[in-house]
């Protein structure tokens, strides 16, 4: 399909710069799928079928005039969640000039919404149009700056459509804000780009709370974030085929940067095929979680354990790569390629005094651990230091290391500092002064066998 070049839109005169315009809406509705998308703001059909669901679209335009429409071109209140009409009780009429955020309905192509503010109100206004019967929302493969985070709920799909950048702006200093927070269940956020531009405290990239069925993949971030991908009290998760670059605390963890939300139970949780690297502090933090995978990571060059359970329950750790950790600020014990620990100050109240507070039931086989100084770590971290009788009371338990090969580790290749009815065994430690450490204190019925030593 062509557009008209009688030098109108629908009844609107053309406006500046219309070749350009009609450059991205054409390019736009072959992308998607819905034909050349006409002045109007409506779609002629190609033959191609409309995707399954509600679908809207959001595009970064840049500063041109678009032709106005007398309805649909309201823009919201706030980006927190509830859009409730126009400005003032105004919708906006006429020609519309600095409009750069655009808002498509994807069976029809027309104009929903637009704003010349930052990006998260369009895609709040997308998100909340989904709230109760959930669908997709598009984001063309542009630079999208968030002065402030976007909340997508229940059955809300969020997918780059290559290229598709989100940036912080409007922060100060170190200081940023969230970029997404996903706080519904059965969601999904997938190729997208996320970009802290330089803030490092009191930001994610992804946040998400409370949520079922929730699915992170294919996502990159960059250049910040405190904790880059986090969710907290989350049922059936899968982060999958993330690449995390450069975050100042952690990297993926169920975490928080909130105390609301920090330490929050999760489970049912698969991270798996992720590139982590460059972290202050964990590069993979399962922290509070029960029934997990962390399988077939790449982690390297983090300061704490580059794949941390603390605590943890009933779970696995297969398969993974770690590799080039440099100790920041290290535990008692040291930092590791992979640990198991219970450490005091990641107990929340709810929790003390349960089996949920303790490490138990965890595999860590098959993973290659390369220049860390501890290859596989087991410990107890008091609150108080001088409080030695903890390492008794809430060690790690029922754990089993096997099969895994480390090398170069530094200070030892398996240090079990406390822990009780382990299995230690077929390992194999290459170029490591103490290949396998046991403290015989804090240490119990742990089983070893058949690891080899080489030089």
């Amino acid at each position: 399909m062509m557009f008209d070049d009688t030098g109108t839109t629908g009844g609107w005169p053309a406006a500046n710069g219309q070749s350009t315009r009609r450059s991205f809406l054409g390019g736009l509705g072959a992308t998607v799928g819905l034909g050349a998308l006409t002045g109007s703001g409506r779609a002629q059909p190609t033959g191609a079928s409309s995707p399954d669901g509600t679908v809207y679209y959001v595009a970064r335009i840049g500063d041109l005039e678009l032709p106005g429409r007398k309805r649909g071109w309201n823009r919201s209140e706030n980006g927190n969640g509830n859009h409730n009409g126009a400005n003032n009780g105004e919708h906006a009429r006429g020609r519309l000039t600095d409009a750069e955020y655009l808002v498509l309905e994807g069976q029809t192509g027309t104009i929903a919404f637009t704003t010349d503010g930052t990006a998260e109100e369009a895609f709040q206004y997308a998100f909340d149009e989904l709230s109760g019967s959930g669908g997709t929302v598009v984001a063309s493969g542009d630079t999208f700056e968030f002065g402030g985070p976007a909340t997508a709920g229940d059955g809300t799909a969020l997918v780059g459509s290559g290229g598709t950048r989100f940036v912080v702006a409007g922060a100060s200093g170190e200081s940023g804000h969230d970029l997404l927070r996903v706080r519904g269940d059965g969601a999904t956020v997938a190729n997208v780009e996320f970009d802290a531009n330089g803030t490092q405290t009191d930001n994610h990239a992804i946040q998400a709370d409370d949520c079922d069925g929730l699915v992170i993949a294919n996502n990159r971030t960059v250049d910040g974030f405190q904790m880059a991908i986090s969710f907290s009290r989350c049922r059936n998760v899968r982060v999958v085929g993330n690449e995390v670059l450069d975050p100042n605390w952690y990297g993926i963890t169920a975490r928080a940067a909130d105390d609301e939300r920090d330490l929050r139970r999760s489970e049912n949780v698969l991270v798996a095929q992720n590139y982590v690297a460059g972290v202050t502090y964990n590069n993979i933090a399962t922290y509070n979680v029960s029934n997990f995978a962390v399988s077939g990571n790449v982690v390297e060059d983090g300061g704490h354990s580059l794949i941390a359970c603390s605590p943890a329950q009933q779970g696995a750790i297969v398969g993974n790569v770690c590799r080039d950790l440099e100790e920041y600020a290290p535990d008692p014990g040291g930092e590791a390629g992979i640990e198991i620990e219970y450490k005091e100050t990641h107990v929340r109240e709810e929790i003390a005094g349960t089996d949920r507070a303790r490490s138990y039931d965890i595999t860590i086989s098959g993973n290659q651990v390369d220049n860390c100084p501890v290859g596989i770590l087991a410990r107890t971290v008091p609150a108080d230091p001088e409080d030695e009788s903890t390492r008794e009371t809430e060690r790690p338990h029922s754990f089993t290391v096997t099969g895994n090969s480390i090398n170069g580790a530094g200070a030892a290749g398996i240090r079990i500092r406390s822990g009780a009815a382990g299995v230690v065994a077929t390992n194999t430690v290459r170029d490591s002064a103490t290949p396998l450490e046991v403290d015989e204190t804090y240490a119990v019925d742990i089983q070893e066998g058949l690891n080899a030593t080489r030089a």
